[in-house]
């Protein structure tokens, strides 16, 4: 199976590629159940790409140049209660103790406070008071991010589960997305609001875990991630930018 597909400029994460879980969630879209994306190169804006079945899950190619793949997986993932009340706080880059490096890119499809809703997500993260190491956001919701049946497509599921878990465990630091493995397990109304979560799982060198959460607006689950973020010289990030 192969189609040609094009990342619009509208789903950029840098300003000139595509955010990492929106492109994540186009190699999940050729696999049944939960799947690990793995991103290999920026992938490129507004020109074709071949996205394919490959060895048992699927890739994405620019030519010859492999820029993502992905394969099922199974994500056991456990994700923390959400905070009732949820009481959110400041900024996470501003948090005491991060290197405060680097500002996230203002135009990201997702989290992106230079982007006007509904065209971006605007699914900006905040410190959870009480609640150390965790972040979380109201995401209001449009019919535009909506499937044939009104519900959040999975792939604007998969993207909106990508920035929050930058926030969680890397906020301040030059960090691009490696790897997320998603599932999906509910089904989410593209109308109201909803609430996504990050928490910090770790980190080891230049690697940094999160996981991830949207629940819906009655606090059911409805889809989780488990992401891998790798820190760069910054010099990298702003020429992908």
């Amino acid at each position: 199976m192969h189609q040609t597909v094009m990342i619009a400029s509208r789903f950029k994460g840098p300003p000139t590629s595509g955010n990492g879980g929106y492109v994540c969630g186009l190699l999940a879209s050729l696999i049944d159940g939960p799947a690990e994306a793995s991103l290999k190169a920026p992938p490129p804006l507004d020109i074709d790409l071949s996205l394919k079945k490959a060895e048992g899950g699927s890739a994405l190619m620019q030519g010859d140049t492999v820029l993502g793949v992905a394969k099922p997986a199974t994500l056991a993932l456990e994700v923390p209660a959400l905070p009732t009340p949820l009481v959110l706080g400041g900024n996470p880059v501003d948090a005491p103790g991060r290197p405060k490096k680097f500002e996230p890119f203002e135009t990201c499809f997702v989290c992106g406070h230079d982007r006007n809703h509904p065209d971006g997500l605007c699914i900006h993260a905040k410190m959870v008071e009480g609640v150390p190491g965790m972040v979380a956001a109201k995401w209001q919701l449009h019919e535009s991010f909506a499937d044939a049946d009104g519900n959040v497509s999975d792939l604007m599921l998969w993207a909106a589960l990508d920035c929050p878990g930058y926030f969680a465990c890397a906020a301040g630091e030059a960090a691009l997305l490696g790897r997320l493995t998603a599932d999906i397990t509910g089904k989410l109304k593209a109308e109201g609001e909803a609430t996504v979560i990050g928490w910090d799982l770790g980190s080891s060198g230049r690697k940094r875990r999160c996981g991830t959460a949207v629940f819906d607006t009655d606090g059911n689950m409805v889809a989780k991630a488990e992401g891998l973020w790798i820190v760069v010289d910054p010099e990298r990030v702003k020429a992908e930018g």
